[in-house]
């Protein structure tokens, strides 16, 4: 390798010599840029110039890396990046991800800023875009027309189109934080080719994706606060994520749905129990409602996974009556700890499941052990077989009798199940993992169904 140079002055501004965090870079140097490109796409931007000062090899390798990153971008360092953006070379950026501070530039200034550099990605045919936007800021009309942007992503309380969108190749868009208005059907119409759909704390009372048929993909994630309503209608998706709904959430249709992923926020199974009787309090009559829709429109869902506070409120259900439809499930996913409030929803959906192949079951942690509390007092269970588990709590080392417990259970309310697993591995030691494997082995035996520990 060549010696460094001893006037670093054609070093891009900002840029200062590495070599402690860079050892043994003979055989690193002689790589092609290409590889070169794909080690500096995991590491910022202006890590990546610093490498300049390491010898003639390094000088010019940035500048045509494909992967820009700028994170926390200030007043101060603005003027350094403008400059470093002035030496780039490469004719194509496959993703380039910016993140602005808050609180550091007036408003104005800010904009200007943000502007350059977006337009700057723009026009060197960004494909994937990440901005987060931690401040006030109002997206221009150049950035709703774009040819090249495949996945765009976007962290702001504001993107508002005030012109009509262009985004003729874009497959996934990812949202947080932001107020989706009636600007929002200007988004989906201006994306023909829109795939995936990401919505994260995001505040929006109707989302329809009745005409935007090449959607299949839609992920939500609701604010942890107070609860909201929002009508779901997209007909054309295959997978669901629905995460941290609450009884505002009402699915419409979601006709072509084969595969979801469901979780309430955790404080509403409490809600539900604590309401009045509803012909006094109709909020828990609203509860009943939501899960009776919301039961319906999974039943033909073939690849489910449930999380803890789910099955707490499929328990409730359970005990208020709420009519469970028949599950067209071949793959069930259980995101839980082994809860008395959460095995009567378990039992109850696999009974309601005929064709159920495979369940997973992966250990979570606890939410809230309060939550516990006011479900067992409600649902009150009285079968023997149920009182075996803990009514608080979950174990930090898995027992084996009450891991066994629970397997049993799992097999007594199924008949066509072929595959069990277990990840339990964190929670066990050697002695108790042993042991438990032997249980499992005549388990297996006895029922036909491979159970596997992992």
């Amino acid at each position: 390798m060549e010696e460094s140079p001893k006037d670093e002055s054609t070093a891009p501004a900002g840029a200062q010599n590495p070599s402690h965090l860079f050892r043994g870079l003979d055989s690193i140097s002689s790589l092609p840029d290409e590889i070169l490109h794909h080690i500096f796409s995991f590491v910022p931007t202006n890590v990546a110039i610093t490498t300049t000062v390491l010898s003639k090899r390094w000088r010019h390798v940035w500048c045509k890396i494909p992967y820009l990153s700028f994170p926390h971008i200030n007043n101060s360092s603005i003027e350094s990046i403008h400059e470093t953006l002035a030496s780039y070379t490469a004719p194509k950026i496959m993703r380039f991800h910016l993140y602005v501070d808050s609180q550091t530039w007036e408003d104005s200034e800010r904009s200007s800023h943000v502007d350059r550099l977006i337009k700057f990605a723009i026009a060197h045919n960004v494909e994937k875009l990440s901005l987060v936007l931690n401040a006030y800021y109002v997206f221009p009309d150049f950035f709703f027309s774009n040819s090249s942007l495949k996945q765009l992503i976007v962290d702001s309380r504001n993107i508002s189109p005030k012109c009509n969108v262009s985004w003729t190749s874009l497959q996934t868009l990812s949202l947080r934080n932001s107020s989706l208005d009636e600007y929002f059907t200007k988004l989906l119409s201006g994306s023909p080719m829109l795939e995936s759909l990401i919505l994260q704390s995001c505040s929006l009372p109707c989302l329809d994706l009745s005409e935007s048929p090449r959607v299949r993909r839609l992920d939500i994630g609701f604010f942890s606060s107070s609860p909201r309503k929002c009508h779901i209608v997209a007909p054309h998706i295959h997978y669901l994520r629905l995460v941290d709904f609450t009884q505002k959430c009402t699915l419409v249709d979601v006709s072509s749905l084969t595969e979801a992923d469901i979780e309430t926020i955790y404080f509403l199974p409490r809600f539900w129990c604590t309401q009045d009787d509803p012909s006094t309090d109709p909020s828990k009559d609203e509860y009943q409602v939501m899960m009776q829709t919301m039961l319906e429109k999974l039943q033909n869902v073939e690849n489910l996974t449930v999380g803890l506070s789910f099955l707490q409120m499929l328990s409730i259900a359970e005990f208020s009556g709420v009519h469970f439809p028949t599950f067209k499930v071949k793959t069930l996913t259980l995101k839980t700890t082994i809860l008395r409030s959460a095995v009567v929803g378990i039992a109850k959906l696999l009974q309601n499941s005929p064709e159920l192949k495979k369940i997973v079951f992966y250990k979570s942690e606890d939410w809230n052990c309060a939550v516990e509390k006011y479900v067992n007092l409600y649902i009150d269970p009285q079968d023997p077989q149920d009182l075996i588990f803990p009514a608080k709590s979950a174990f930090n080392v898995a027992k084996p009798d009450l891991v066994a417990s629970f397997i049993e259970l799992l097999l007594r309310n199924t008949r066509t199940l072929e595959t069990l697993v277990l990840q339990l591995r964190s929670c066990l030691n050697t002695s108790n993992y042993d042991e438990l494997s032997q249980v499992a082995l005549t388990l297996s035996h006895k029922n036909k169904v491979s159970i596997v520990l992992k």
